[in-house]
């Protein structure tokens, strides 16, 4: 984070408790601290400044004392011409799909 306040997780929907009154509910999708080691935050942003990678939650649970962990994976992005490729198949795929749905016999 910029403003010195470690990992945090942006865009993230948690609902609310449906067994719990208004009282001791949460924002459902406000800014959350993600708890790391020092040390691996200082890894985490030196990888995304340097290398442009991107930190990607994928998978949440809760463990034992009921807490959610947030499993994440540094990735990178794809290069423009992968990209054209990927489009290139969808449209191909599309393309025959539309000409097997209007060939009838």
């Amino acid at each position: 984070d910029d403003k010195g306040r470690g990992c945090m997780l942006y865009n993230v929907h948690i609902g609310k408790h449906s067994m719990t009154s208004e009282f001791f509910q949460h924002e459902e999708r406000r800014i959350r601290p993600l708890l790391v080691h020092k040390e691996q935050a200082r890894r985490l942003k030196q990888k995304v400044d340097q290398q442009g990678m991107t930190i990607v939650p994928l998978k949440a649970y809760f463990n034992d004392s009921n807490k959610v962990k947030i499993e994440i994976a540094l990735v990178k992005g794809k290069n423009v011409r992968d990209k054209r490729q990927t489009i290139k198949e969808r449209e191909s795929k599309r393309e025959t799909s539309r000409m097997v749905k209007n060939f009838r016999l």
